[in-house]
């Protein structure tokens, strides 16, 4: 997780424009970080985000990053379809939280029992009040509704696999020096 919010950090304080090559295989986009005039105050900078991952996650903080000024976001998504073989369970407080509209929860669960490998009972539901419930959605209705409102914002989605992003050895005292992210684009 620290990993995960320093590298988006990093992206979102050090990148700023693609440039795709001609390669329909492997795409190689270098990111760089340029300023919007002539002053050199993070206020004035232009950045380009890439976010990796189009699932919940990714989606909410592409939406974050598109509507700020001054950052232009790339959603990367390997695959915008996918339903996903996880329950999709989503609590009541969340649905709230993000804003997401009630026709997007599939099935209104207030009780249910996990069992682990191991025989372990877990009974889900007995703190819910008479009006509550958790939320089963199925993953590819959510995700593509999150990530459409990210897109709604500005947000760019790419559907692709991202192969790797090499950092340059002096990005931290170079402005100038680019990252470059290789993904492979799918049509």
């Amino acid at each position: 997780m620290k990993f995960t919010l320093l590298t988006l950090s990093t992206l979102a304080t050090t990148i700023a424009a693609f440039t795709p090559t001609s390669s329909s295989f492997v795409k190689t986009t270098p990111v760089a970080h340029r300023a919007a005039s002539s002053s050199s105050t993070s206020l004035d900078m232009k950045y380009k985000v890439a976010v990796v991952g189009g699932g919940p996650s990714g989606a909410c903080a592409a939406e974050i990053f598109a509507q700020e000024k001054g950052i232009d976001t790339v959603l990367f998504e390997r695959k915008m379809d996918n339903a996903k073989p996880c329950g999709g369970a989503i609590p009541l407080c969340m649905i709230g939280e993000f804003d997401i509209p009630e026709s997007t929860v599939d099935r209104k669960v207030r009780r249910m029992k996990l069992i682990s490998p191991t025989n372990v009972e877990v009974d889900i539901g007995d703190t819910l009040q008479p009006n509550e419930y958790i939320g089963m959605c199925r993953r590819e209705i959510m995700d593509k509704f999150l990530r459409d409102r990210a897109i709604s914002y500005g947000a760019e989605a790419v559907q692709g696999l991202v192969t790797s992003i090499d950092v340059p050895a002096d990005h931290r005292s170079n402005e100038n020096s680019r990252y470059t992210l290789h993904y492979q684009e799918y049509a």
